[in-house]
């Protein structure tokens, strides 16, 4: 052809009559080449490179007449008709949370007690109370790989001194599961106390720093497998 006349076309020919069945003496055409890259088996052979979709993560609430709960757990708050209660809503996962992982313990991954007391305080904030009167975990939320589960966070009305119920439950996202409640308590306002005396002064007066190197190894061995996300302690102090 014509301009086609270079090493080019002719190596690119030779490529198009090998595919055609004629036997081709690479090592003599190409000798160059240390380290040959083995083709694919079938025209169609392929790896991806693409993130694998985990579904809808959040999107506007509001089309199903519900309001965003502004929570990283939560996705949805909805007013109780007739009653002044809430239900704050979300689904987790492993492929939505992944930093979650990083709480396993014996090799199951568990959501840390710490986040039961952060959605009862998030229902706290939608409602108008300021304190977490008490808390009681019931049962560990499991996440498994490949699972999902739908979380439910309900306020009751509110009672004696303004107090209100909360309850955490959830349930795998499957059709026809039943609800698990993980932990019960209550909120309130105004109940604040004034801590002890000599509470957040750092590091606290005749303590002396112990060696905290090693903590989260002795941890592991123990069955307390967490990750960077949990790994939170920078020093420790004996009094």
């Amino acid at each position: 052809r014509r301009d086609e006349g270079g090493l080019d076309r002719f190596l690119i020919s030779l490529g198009q009559a090998w595919t055609h069945g004629l036997d081709i003496d690479w090592a003599q055409t190409l000798p160059a080449v240390q380290r040959p890259v083995a083709l694919p088996t079938y025209a169609f052979q392929r790896s991806r490179y693409w993130l694998e979709s985990v579904g809808p993560v959040g999107g506007d609430v509001s089309a199903a007449g519900l309001v965003a709960a502004g929570h990283s757990l939560l996705g949805a708050v909805v007013e109780l008709a007739g009653a002044d209660g809430v239900v704050l809503s979300g689904r987790l996962s492993l492929q939505t949370h992944p930093w979650l992982a990083d709480h396993a313990v014996a090799g199951t991954v568990l959501l840390p007690g710490t986040a039961f007391v952060d959605l009862a305080l998030h229902a706290a904030d939608e409602t108008g109370c300021d304190t977490l009167e008490e808390l009681t975990i019931q049962a560990p939320l499991v996440l498994a790989e490949g699972t999902a589960v739908q979380l439910r966070v309900e306020v009751g009305e509110p009672g004696e001194a303004g107090r209100r119920t909360v309850n955490i439950h959830s349930r795998p996202d499957t059709e026809g599961s039943s609800w698990t409640c993980h932990a019960s308590g209550e909120i309130g306002t105004g109940t604040r106390t004034t801590a002890p005396d000599g509470v957040g002064v750092w590091p606290p007066v005749g303590a002396v720093r112990v060696d905290s190197s090693g903590l989260y190894g002795a941890l592991a061995v123990a069955g307390y497998e967490y990750g960077p996300v949990f790994q939170g302690v920078e020093a420790v102090w004996r009094r």
